[in-house]
C-alpha cells in the first residue's frame, strides 16, 4: 500500500548539491510496528540538504565525505538525530510523539487545547475503545465510559434511540438531549418519533447519531461544563460531544488498507422463569370465555379443554375453523416456550478504510454496511456509510481540510407501543409486547398448526380469546411494521491561512442535510377491539432537517512578557436550521396486503389513529452569535481562561432574543510551580476552578398566538377534499424569555507514582432560573395554556475518574483499571407561585412530574387509600381502596453510577471487562406487575394458590350504629389467591408496580489477539488481529421480584425528559461476536 501513496502523491525534494563525495541510504520504519513510513523528512543537520522517504521507507541523500548528523521528522512521531560516522547505511526507529499525543484534547469550536490549561473537566475515547466491537451504535458504545455521562437506551430492540443525559437537567420542558458537534459542525441527533408517546413512537423510534460509522471515528471527547461548551451558547446547555473522525482529523497517515469484518449474533438477554402447573383461567377454573390471567386449574386436574377457536364470537373468525376445531379437544398442559417466539438475529458489518499521506496532504475513505437482526420477528437495520476527508498545505500559510460523510440507514420493527398489561397499549394501537409475555402456558403461539394466527382467506387475526379482543404476537410480526429510512449528507470544510507564526484566521463551513421517511402500517383485519386499527391504516411521513453552519475564528498567539502568554480566538457563527414535515394517513383498507394510500377509502393529512398529530409542519430559526476565548499563560503553570459568547435568536422578540453568556476559569499546576512537591510518589497535580453560564431558548413559534392551515384536512372516499384551519389552545407570550443556566464546577487532577495512577475529580453546582414553564390559563379566555419564565432548577453532582496500573512487567504482561464514578441530584426549586406540579412526561394520573421542592422527575400515580393512623383501607370487597388524589411513588434518579473496566495485555493477547453498577432509583416497571399479576410466574415467587388471604389493613366499620362507617378495624375479609393477586399484586394501584432499579451489568467483555509482525513479515499484512466481544452478558437487577429477571435499564418514555418507566416495551437484548481486522 506504500506504492499506493507513490502512485496518488509527488515526492518533494529538496537538495542542495555540494561536496558530493559519498551516498549514504537507508530505511526509516515505526517503532511501535515495524511498517516503513514514508514521506518522512532526512535533512542533513545544519544545512538545507535533504529528501524524504519513498513508499517503502528507503532513502538516499549525497553528504560531505565528512559525514555529519542526518535528522529524521515526520507528524505524530518523535524527531530523531543520527550521527553519520563512516556508516553508508542508516537505518532508523522512529517512536510515535505520546507526550504531545497525551497533553492535546479536542475542545470547545474543534480546536486542540492542552489538557494541563484546562479549567473544566474533560473526557474522551479514542478509537481503540470504539472500534473493534460489534455495537454500531456510538452512543451506546460510550456507556458507562465517561464519568457524568448517563445513557439509557430505549428499549431492546435494533436501531431504537438511546436517553443520554449529561449532569442533571437544566429545562422542564426544552431538549435535554447534549450537542453533537462532528469535525466542528454541529450534527443534528434529534428523535423524530412517528407518533408520540402514547401512541408508541417513542418506544421504537431511532435517534440520528445512529448514522454515524464507528469504524470512521478517530475520537470522542465529551465537554461537561459550561465552561466547556460557552462557544456554542445555548446549543451546549446539555453538554457536548465532540466526534472527530478520521477523515475530519489533521493528523498525516501512512499509506495503509484496513479491512475490518464482525460477525455477530443479538438475542434476547433473558426471560422469566414460568411456571409450569397451572393454565389459564381464573379462580382456578377454566372457562370459555378464555381470560388472559393464568389462574386457571392445575394440569394434574384436567386432562383436556375445548380448543379455543370454537368458542370466537365473530362467525368470520371462527367459521374458516369449524371443520378442523369446533369439536377438538386440545390437551390441557403447560406447552408454550416463550424463547422459540424470539430468534437469534445475526449481524454482519463490513468495513474498509483507506489512508495514506504526505507532509503536506493526507487522505482517508471509509465505506462500511452493516445488515443486522434484531431478536424480535420483524425487527432489521441495514445501514450503509461512506466517509472521505482530506487535509492539504495548499501553500505554506494555507491549509485545507474537509470530509464528507454519506449514510442510508433502513430500520423496521413490530410496533413497540408502551402498555401496562391491562389490554391495549396506550392510545388504543396494539403492541408486540402488549400481552405476549403472559400469554397462556397452555397455547402454544409457536404451534402455528394447532394455533393458526390467521384465517386462511382473508387473513383476519385469530388468538385464544373469544372476543379476538387479545392480538396475537404472530400476526403483529406479520402484518404490523414501522420502518424508517434515512438518508444522510454531511460535510465539514475548513480554510485556515496562517499569516505568521502567531496569527492565523479559519473559515469553517458545516452542512447537514438529511430525509427521513417514516411508515406506520397495519393491515385490515386485526380485532374489532381496535375500531380504526381494525379497518387498516397506513401513515407515512417524510421529514426534511437541514443545519447550515458557519465559522469564522481569528487566533492570535502572542508572549506578552517574558512569563506570561497569550493565546486568544475571536469568532463569530451563523447557524441556520430548517425542517420540514409531510405525511399523509389513510384508513379502511380495500385489499388486504396492499399498503397504498390510494388502497384505502379514507385520507388525511392529520393522523386519526396515532395521536391525532398534523403532519404539515415547516420550522425554520437562525442564530448569530459572536464569542471569545482568551487563555493566559503564566510560566506554564498558571492559566486564567475568559470566555463568552453573545447570540441573536430568531425565535424570541426583540428585547429579549439577544443574551450574553460569559465565564471564566483558571487552573493551577501546583506540581510545576513547586517542583519541590514533585517527587516518584506524586508526580502531576492541578487545581481547577471555573464559573460558566448558558442559556434554554424555547421552540420556534411560542411568543405569537399560531393558526394551523391544513388545505387537505380531509379526502373522503368520493375524492372531495375538505379543509380545516384550526387555532392552537396555547397562548403566545411576546414576553418570553430565555432559560438563564449558571454553574461553578471545581476539581483537580492527579497523578501518581510515575504516573502508573491518575484521578480526577470534579464537583459543581448548576442551577436554571426564568425556567420556561407550561402555565394553564383561564379557558375562558380562548387558550387552555401559555409559556411563562417561572421557577428554578438545581443539579448537584460529582464525577470522578481514576486509571491505574496496577502491573507493567518487563516482559509485557500490563493490568490496566478504570474506574468511573457519577452522581447528580437533580432538583426542581420552584414553579412560580400557583404551579405546584406540572406533568413532564406520560399521562396526569401517572408519570414523571416536577414539584417544587422534589427532586426532577419524580413519579407520582394512584396510591392506596390510608386512614388517620396511615393504614392500608380494604373495601368489601377485599381489595385495597385508592386514594382519590395521585401521591408520589418515587425518585427515579439514581443515587449514583460507577464503572469498573480491567484490561490485562499479554504479547498481542488482550482481554477487557467492563462491569456497570446503578445504586438506587425506583421505576414503575409493568413487565414484572403484569406478569405477577396474570400468575404466569414460578410458583414459588407468588402465592399458594390453595389458600385465601388476607391483605393487610383496615376495614370500614359503623361504630354508633347509624349506618355509616365512621370507624376502622383490622381487615378480616378473605380473598382468593387469584383476586388477592390479580387485583391487589398489579390493577389494585399504581404504588404495587413500584421496584427499586439498582442493577449490577457486565456491560462489555471481550479478548483478542494481535499477531506478532515477525509472523506477518513474509505477507503483505502490517497487522492482523481478531477480537471476540460480548455485550450485556448478564445482569442482576438487585429490586425485581425473583423469577422475573426483569431489566431496569429502559427508557420507555423516550429520548428526552421523561425518567423511571417500563411500559413492557421489550426485553434487553445481547450481543456477541467476532471482529477481524486485517491492515495492508
Amino acid at each position: 500500500m506504500k506504492k499506493f501513496l507513490l502512485l496518488c502523491f509527488s515526492f518533494v525534494f529538496v537538495a542542495s548539491v555540494w561536496a558530493q563525495e559519498r551516498v549514504v541510504s537507508g530505511k526509516v520504519t515505526s517503532a511501535e510496528d515495524g511498517s516503513a513510513l514514508p514521506g518522512v523528512n532526512v535533512v542533513l543537520k545544519g544545512t538545507t540538504n535533504g529528501t524524504v522517504t519513498d513508499a517503502s521507507g528507503n532513502f538516499t541523500l549525497s553528504v560531505p565525505a565528512s559525514g555529519g548528523t542526518l535528522t529524521f521528522s515526520f507528524i505524530g512521531f518523535a524527531s530523531k538525530d543520527e550521527v553519520i560516522g563512516e556508516r553508508s547505511v542508516v537505518n532508523v526507529n522512529l517512536g510515535l510523539d505520546v507526550t504531545q499525543l497525551g497533553e492535546v484534547v479536542v475542545t470547545g469550536q474543534g480546536f486542540s487545547k492542552e489538557k494541563r490549561a484546562l479549567s473544566y473537566a474533560v473526557a474522551g475515547v479514542n478509537s481503540d475503545a470504539i472500534q473493534a466491537r460489534p455495537v454500531n451504535d456510538v452512543g451506546r458504545i460510550l456507556m458507562g465510559k465517561i464519568p457524568g455521562v448517563t445513557i439509557n437506551p430505549t428499549g431492546g430492540t435494533s436501531g431504537t434511540g438511546s436517553q443520554i443525559n449529561i449532569r442533571g437537567y437544566s429545562t422542564i420542558t426544552g431538549n435535554t438531549q447534549p450537542l453533537w458537534v462532528v469535525d466542528g459542525v454541529p450534527f443534528s441527533s434529534a428523535t423524530n418519533d412517528a407518533s408520540g408517546f402514547t401512541t408508541g413512537g417513542t418506544a421504537s423510534a431511532t435517534s440520528r447519531f445512529l448514522d454515524l460509522d464507528p469504524n470512521a471515528i478517530e475520537s470522542v471527547n465529551v465537554l461537561k461544563g459550561l465552561q466547556a461548551t460557552v462557544l456554542y451558547g445555548d446549543q451546549g446547555r446539555n453538554g457536548v460531544i465532540v466526534v472527530t473522525t478520521k477523515s475530519g482529523s489533521k493528523k498525516k497517515r501512512a499509506a495503509e488498507v484496513t479491512f475490518q469484518q464482525t460477525y455477530a449474533f443479538n438475542e434476547i438477554a433473558s426471560l422469566p422463569d414460568f411456571q409450569k402447573n397451572y393454565g389459564n383461567g381464573f379462580q382456578q377454573l377454566t372457562n370459555t370465555a378464555q381470560f388472559f390471567s393464568n389462574w386457571g386449574a392445575n394440569y394434574r386436574e384436567i386432562d383436556s379443554v375445548g380448543h379455543p377457536y370454537q368458542f370466537l364470537t365473530d362467525p368470520t373468525r371462527r367459521d374458516p375453523f369449524a371443520r378442523d376445531f369446533m369439536f377438538k379437544r386440545i390437551p390441557y398442559e403447560y406447552s408454550l416456550n416463550v424463547k422459540d417466539f424470539f430468534r437469534t438475529g445475526k449481524v454482519s458489518n463490513t468495513s474498509l478504510s483507506v489512508s495514506g499521506g504526505s507532509e503536506k496532504m493526507g487522505i482517508t475513505a471509509t465505506i462500511g454496511y452493516t445488515d443486522e437482526e434484531g431478536y424480535a420477528p420483524g425487527n432489521d437495520l441495514k445501514k450503509i456509510n461512506a466517509t472521505i476527508g482530506f487535509n492539504s498545505s495548499v501553500t505554506d500559510k494555507l491549509s485545507i481540510n474537509s470530509s464528507l460523510m454519506f449514510s442510508n440507514t433502513d430500520f423496521s420493527t413490530p410496533p413497540l407501543n408502551g402498555a401496562t398489561g391491562g389490554g391495549a397499549a396506550f392510545g388504543g394501537v396494539p403492541s408486540l409486547y402488549a400481552n405476549f409475555l403472559y400469554s397462556p402456558p397452555n397455547y402454544d403461539i409457536n404451534n402455528t398448526t394447532l394455533f393458526p394466527y390467521e384465517t386462511p382467506v382473508d387473513k383476519k387475526m385469530v388468538w385464544y380469546r373469544s372476543g379476538s379482543d387479545i392480538p396475537n404476537a404472530r400476526w403483529i410480526a406479520e402484518y404490523a411494521r414501522e420502518t424508517d429510512v434515512t438518508d444522510r449528507i454531511f460535510n465539514s470544510t475548513s480554510l485556515n491561512y496562517d499569516f505568521n507564526d502567531n496569527t492565523s484566521l479559519t473559515y469553517r463551513a458545516g452542512f447537514d442535510y438529511y430525509t427521513q421517511r417514516q411508515n406506520r402500517s397495519f393491515n385490515k383485519g386485526l380485532s374489532p377491539t381496535y375500531a380504526v386499527i381494525d379497518q387498516g391504516v397506513l401513515q407515512t411521513q417524510t421529514i426534511t432537517n437541514t443545519i447550515w453552519n458557519h465559522d469564522l475564528i481569528l487566533s492570535l498567539n502572542r508572549s506578552l512578557s517574558s512569563d506570561i502568554n497569550l493565546s486568544a480566538r475571536v469568532g463569530g457563527n451563523a447557524r441556520n436550521d430548517y425542517f420540514q414535515r409531510d405525511g399523509l394517513y389513510s384508513e379502511g383498507q380495500i385489499v388486504f396486503g396492499l399498503l397504498r394510500h390510494s388502497n384505502f377509502t379514507i385520507s388525511s393529512s392529520r393522523s386519526n389513529a396515532f395521536g391525532g398529530r398534523v403532519f404539515q409542519y415547516n420550522e425554520e430559526s437562525q442564530r448569530y452569535g459572536l464569542y471569545s476565548d482568551l487563555q493566559f499563560d503564566y510560566k506554564n503553570f498558571l492559566y486564567l481562561n475568559l470566555a463568552g459568547r453573545n447570540d441573536w435568536v430568531s425565535f424570541l422578540e426583540s428585547g429579549n432574543n439577544s443574551l450574553f453568556y460569559p465565564s471564566v476559569g483558571s487552573s493551577f499546576v501546583i506540581t510545576d510551580a513547586f517542583t519541590s512537591l514533585k517527587s516518584k510518589a506524586l508526580n502531576y497535580f492541578k487545581l481547577r476552578l471555573n464559573y460558566g453560564t448558558s442559556a434554554g431558548y424555547p421552540s420556534p413559534y411560542n411568543t405569537r398566538n399560531v393558526i394551523n392551515s391544513n388545505a387537505r384536512g380531509f379526502v373522503n372516499a368520493g375524492g372531495a377534499v375538505i379543509g380545516e384551519h384550526t387555532l392552537t389552545n396555547q397562548l403566545g407570550n411576546p414576553n418570553l424569555r430565555g432559560e438563564i443556566i449558571q454553574e461553578i464546577e471545581a476539581g483537580f487532577e492527579a497523578k501518581f507514582l510515575n504516573e502508573r495512577i491518575s484521578l480526577d475529580f470534579t464537583v459543581y453546582d448548576r442551577g436554571t432560573k426564568d425556567l420556561i414553564t407550561n402555565a394553564s390559563i383561564d379557558p375562558s379566555t380562548g387558550f387552555t395554556n401559555t409559556l411563562l419564565n417561572l421557577g428554578k432548577l438545581s443539579n448537584k453532582g460529582i464525577e470522578i475518574g481514576l486509571n491505574a496500573t496496577p502491573v507493567r512487567l518487563s516482559n509485557g504482561l500490563e493490568w490496566n483499571v478504570i474506574w468511573n464514578f457519577t452522581s447528580v441530584r437533580p432538583k426542581v426549586i420552584t414553579l412560580g407561585e400557583g404551579i405546584d406540579q406540572i406533568v413532564l412526561a406520560g399521562f396526569v394520573d401517572l408519570g414523571n412530574f416536577a414539584v417544587p421542592g422534589r427532586p426532577m422527575n419524580i413519579i407520582k400515580g394512584t396510591v392506596v387509600a390510608r386512614d388517620p393512623n396511615g393504614n392500608p383501607i380494604v373495601g368489601a370487597d377485599g381489595f385495597h381502596e385508592l386514594d382519590p388524589i395521585i401521591g408520589e411513588l418515587g425518585d427515579p434518579n439514581p443515587q449514583y453510577l460507577t464503572t469498573l473496566i480491567n484490561s490485562l495485555s499479554f504479547k498481542g493477547i488482550t482481554f477487557s471487562i467492563q462491569f456497570d453498577y446503578r445504586k438506587g432509583g425506583k421505576m414503575y416497571a409493568s413487565t414484572p406487575s403484569a406478569l405477577l399479576a396474570r400468575g404466569v410466574l414460578a410458583p414459588e415467587s407468588v402465592l399458594n394458590r390453595d389458600l385465601a388471604f388476607i391483605a393487610p389493613g383496615v376495614k370500614r366499620v359503623d361504630t354508633n350504629g347509624d349506618g355509616v362507617n365512621d370507624g376502622f378495624v383490622t381487615n378480616d375479609i378473605m380473598a382468593t389467591a387469584a383476586d388477592y393477586g390479580f387485583n391487589l399484586q398489579f390493577f389494585g394501584r399504581n404504588d404495587n408496580a413500584m421496584f427499586d432499579a439498582t442493577n449490577i451489568r457486565i456491560r462489555e467483555i471481550s479478548l483478542g489477539y494481535s499477531l506478532p509482525r515477525q509472523l506477518l513479515s513474509k505477507t503483505p499484512f502490517k497487522a492482523a488481529s481478531i477480537t471476540l466481544n460480548g455485550n450485556n452478558l448478564w445482569y442482576f437487577a438487585f429490586g425485581a421480584p425473583k423469577y422475573v429477571k426483569w431489566d431496569p435499564e429502559v427508557a420507555s418514555l423516550g429520548v428526552n425528559a421523561g425518567l423511571g418507566f417500563d411500559y413492557l416495551t421489550g426485553p434487553s437484548m445481547r450481543r456477541y461476536g467476532a471482529v477481524v481486522r486485517l491492515t495492508f
